[in-house]
């Protein structure tokens, strides 16, 4: 054995017990970053959940400082960002998330629905083409493209779009609701009717009113 110890030894290796320690030591230090880390991330989700937008975005940026990889940080600050009315910012966020995880359906949906309110039609259709071909169940996802679609006067498509919400969501009153609009348009007076009516009871059943009374408002221009 004394001579085992002496070739080791003699090869540099005197110190072996000392490195084992260093990686040892090593690891600890990056499992408390992750712990801190997560740390960060989840004050910011409950900062988030409370409107506390100011305090969300700080604890996401903390958590992009330590784990710049971090996707889902990305997209939950540039959620804060555009509470606040940072729309640019924002959507550079999403941008982000979708380079470093292009696999995740909601980042997309996110980006589309931020790129919808500043008028970038094409580009959100294109985004929610995305997070429906990566997850075809999100029934916000076809309302949202419908919704573009309806506004683009491409009623067909949009038509589509609010059937296949209803179909994933049978109480998606605001797809019934959208769905009678463009039936009217194709003179489909009917089911016009049918999606109005179908619109208005979940909208009473849901309180809201307001949404409640355009339903009825347009049941009672069909019998005019």
């Amino acid at each position: 054995m004394t001579t085992i110890f002496n070739s080791i030894e003699s090869l540099g290796f005197t110190n072996i017990a000392g490195v084992f320690s260093g990686e040892q030591a090593e690891s600890r230090q990056e499992t408390n970053l992750k712990v801190i880390t997560k740390k960060f991330y989840i004050q910011g989700l409950t900062n988030l959940k409370k409107q506390d937008l100011h305090g969300a975005i700080k604890n996401f940026t903390a958590t992009i400082n330590l784990n710049p990889q971090f996707a889902s940080a990305y997209n939950d600050r540039g959620v804060a960002r555009y509470k606040l009315g940072y729309k640019q910012s924002a959507i550079e966020d999403l941008t982000t998330a979708i380079e470093l995880n292009p696999y995740r359906a909601k980042y997309y949906s996110n980006r589309g629905f931020m790129l919808t309110r500043l008028k970038h039609y094409t580009a959100a259709i294109a985004d929610y083409n995305s997070a429906l071909l990566l997850n075809p169940n999100l029934a916000q996802s076809y309302f949202d493209r419908g919704a573009i679609r309806l506004q683009m006067e491409n009623s067909l498509a949009a038509l589509a779009d609010f059937e296949s919400a209803i179909r994933l969501n049978n109480d998606f009153a605001k797809a019934y609701f959208n769905r009678g609009v463009i039936r009217y348009k194709l003179r489909e007076v009917h089911g016009a009717f049918e999606d109005f009516q179908k619109a208005a009871g979940l909208f009473k059943q849901q309180g809201r009113m307001d949404s409640y009374q355009d339903a009825v408002s347009k049941i009672s221009q069909l019998w005019y």
